[in-house]
Formats: C-alpha cells, structure tokens, sequence
C-alpha cells in the first residue's frame, strides 16, 4: 500500500509543484494584506468608511475576516482536488495493473482514500501555521476562530473527497467528471434547502437582514461547532469507504 501511496504523489508532482507556488503565493499576498489592514491603504480605507458612518469597526473588522478567511481556505482547496489522479489513472489503464497487484482490495482503495486525505492534511498544515503567525500579527482573526474554520473547511473537503472516490467505484470508468460535480452539487443543494426561507426571503423580498443570518449562522457554526462537521466527516468517510471496498470487490479490475 505504501508503493500505491508513492505512486500517488509522484502522479501528482506537477501539481504538488503548483501548489508549492500557490503556498507561496498565498504566504505573500496574507502578509501583504496585514500590513496594509494595520498600516497602510487597507487600513486608511476602513477608517475612512467608519469615519463618514458608511460602516462600523464591527462590519469593517467583519469585511477584512471573510476576505482573509476565504484567502487562507486556497491551499486547502488546491490540495483537496485528487480528480487528476483517478483520470490519470483510468488514461493509464492502471486499474488493469493494480489487479494483478499481490495487495488486497481493502488495500487497493484504502490507498486512494488515504492519498486523498493526506493532500488535505498538508493544506491543513500550511493553513494552521500561517493561522498561528497571521493571528499573532493582526487582531482581524483570533486562531481559536482561525482553527475552527479550517477544521470546517477540512472536513467538507473529507467529505468531498469521499464522495467522490466512492461515485468513481459505483459510476465505473470514464465517469470522472460526474463523479467530482455531484458531490458539490448535492452539497449546494442541502445548504440551500437547510436556509431556504432566510434565501428565498433575501432572492425573492430583497430581505438584506435574511442574507446576513444565513452568513452569520454559517460563519457562527464554523467558528465554534466545527466537531459536528469534522464527526460527520468521519462517518461518512468510513461508510464511503467501505461500500466503495464492497463494489470493488464486484467489479473486478476497478480498483
């Protein structure tokens, strides 16, 4: 299992190369936008728009955390999308030679989930260690908020990642691109059907107050009930994963 999980990355040393410029990139632009928050044009802003009453330090200090917090969720989004890897490998025909392979089946998918995972897993780093200086220079995010926003994020990324490993075992080959859409599509439609009034109340009564409930239960949840999203996570993966063992043994050579 430890030669499929080598194969995985090397597979994937393009983009782990990319995303070592997008690490650096966001690294950059985070420090860049501290400075500029607490000294510089960013700061002159803000303090211009809570001085003509536009907004107050609530909303302002409101803006600069969504717009640092959805900056610092990039590297966990670029490491969580492992659908080059399963079309590199249906182009490849490996699943022709992990066949033949003397590892089980168990093994064989585990490995596919445990690559998944441990992308996430270096996103997730990268993320808590830029949370812990960035929170230490600026007042915009405690890391106690950082934290659970990037446990958030992780877990949904899990699920995804999930999802879509067991759709590719139940779709078959060739089916990639279903495979990484119905996931998200299902996940935007459950959000929208859980906030349905407060988003029908905002599209359709032009209820601004409905959009920042629906924003502020969401961020309020992410913050400080993380473990409910990162428990579900956990059970969804484990069940993912064992039917996605249940049809490879069925279909043989999938795996």
């Amino acid at each position: 299992m430890k030669g499929l999980l080598i194969k995985d990355f090397f597979c994937l040393k393009k983009q782990l190369i990319n995303y070592g410029f997008v690490i650096v990139g966001v690294i950059v632009v985070s420090v860049l936008f501290v400075l500029s928050y607490n000294f510089g044009n960013i700061h002159a802003q803000f303090m211009e728009l809570i001085d003509s009453g536009e907004s107050s330090e609530t909303g302002v200090t409101m803006i600069a955390s969504i717009a640092l917090l959805l900056f610092m969720l990039i590297p966990i989004a670029c490491t969580g999308d492992i659908t080059n890897l399963v079309t590199d490998d249906e182009r490849a025909s490996f699943y022709h030679v992990a066949s033949v392979l003397p590892i089980s089946i168990n093994k064989r998918v585990a490995s596919r989930f445990l690559a998944g995972y441990l992308f996430i897993a270096i996103g997730v780093a990268v993320d808590l260690l830029m949370s812990i200086v960035i929170s230490s220079l600026t007042g915009v995010v405690s890391f106690t908020k950082f934290c659970g926003v990037i446990i958030s994020f992780a877990s949904l990324m899990m699920i995804y990642v999930s999802l879509f490993l067991l759709l590719v075992y139940v779709l078959g080959k060739g089916k990639t691109s279903y495979a990484s859409v119905t996931p998200m599509l299902t996940g935007v439609v459950l959000y929208g059907w859980a906030n349905f009034d407060r988003l029908r109340a905002f599209l359709i009564d032009s209820d601004d107050n409905a959009f920042m409930e629906v924003f502020q239960r969401t961020t309020e949840f992410m913050f400080f009930k993380s473990y409910l999203l990162l428990i579900a996570a956990v059970i969804i993966s484990a069940g993912a994963y064992l039917l996605a063992v249940g049809i490879a043994k069925r279909k043989r050579g999938v795996a």
